[in-house]
């Protein structure tokens, strides 16, 4: 069935007369009058009886008006959903973080996110940098937070702030009384570290290998929570970052060791998928990020 000619015919039907269907399709009433003709003769009935004062619907026009009421709600619906989406106020989000900006940076934007834009659904997956660069490539995640290098192809990196990550100790560590160090003090002491994969890991270790550290024993942790209460409960020296161990810090139970070169700065980044669309919800994210 031709749309066009049903959308005249649903025109008239809903104003009753030619002229009034006429100035709602903006176009002439005898072409308007034209198209209905077309329209009836197509379907071999007739739609309207022809009234001095309008058009009346006849018993086939009644049960088309019918089809095209609902027909017509439909498309009202979907132009509203795809300007909701347009708007921002529809959507889903998956987001993809590495450990530390989906524990400790993430949630409480999260939280703002939701307050302002209610209709969209947040999904938040925690893991290494390497799970979620994958994930962004794949297009599982919408969005991706990382800390470390990026060796998956495919995606944009856009570094949006920086972090510190700082060696600790706990507080009954034989590292921890000592006011001056050097670097080649913690030679040889048991390491705690984040799993193969982690951008943080790779951080460290690159850094332990530039300044000739001759790395100790070394346990692996799948998340920072897991590998600070190891910290604090004497398992080694952990590289941590700074938003994770303020209170740690500040109550005694964690202490930074006194050696400048061991600490690292990281960026922060964001990473999408190259050349995929994106939704304005995203941008809208990014907005109340920054």
């Amino acid at each position: 069935m031709n749309l066009h000619h049903l959308a005249i015919f649903h025109a008239i039907a809903e104003t009753g007369s030619i002229s009034a269907a006429a100035l709602r399709m903006h176009v002439s009433q005898p072409a308007l009058s034209r198209e209905l003709k077309a329209f009836e003769a197509r379907l071999g009935v007739v739609l309207f009886e022809r009234q001095p004062r309008g058009m009346r619907l006849t018993d086939p026009g009644k049960v088309l008006h019918g089809y095209s009421t609902r027909l017509f709600a439909v498309a009202d619906s979907a132009q509203a959903a795809m300007r909701d989406f347009a708007d921002a106020r529809a959507g889903q989000l998956s987001i993809g973080a590495s450990n530390t900006i989906g524990t400790y940076v993430l949630p409480r934007y999260i939280a703002r996110f939701r307050r302002a834009f209610p209709g969209i659904g947040i999904s938040l997956f925690v893991g290494n940098t390497e799970q979620v660069a994958q994930g962004v490539a794949d297009l599982r995640f919408t969005l991706g937070f990382v800390e470390g290098p990026i060796r998956v192809e495919g995606v944009a990196v856009d570094a949006f702030s920086r972090d510190e990550l700082i060696p600790v100790v706990g507080a009954d560590h034989p590292l921890a009384l000592r006011k001056r160090m050097r670097q080649s003090d913690i030679d040889g002491e048991p390491l705690l570290m984040r799993e193969p994969g982690s951008g943080t890991r790779e951080l460290i270790a690159t850094l332990l290998k530039q300044l000739g550290v001759e790395t100790g024993s070394i346990v692996e942790f799948g998340n920072t929570e897991a590998l600070k209460q190891a910290a604090i409960h004497g398992g080694g020296i952990a590289w941590l970052p700074t938003i994770s161990v303020s209170s740690e810090l500040q109550d005694g139970r964690l202490v930074k060791l006194p050696v400048r070169a061991l600490a690292l700065q990281r960026p922060l980044s964001i990473i999408r998928r190259e050349g995929a669309w994106q939704a304005p919800a995203v941008d809208a994210f990014l907005k109340l990020l920054r």
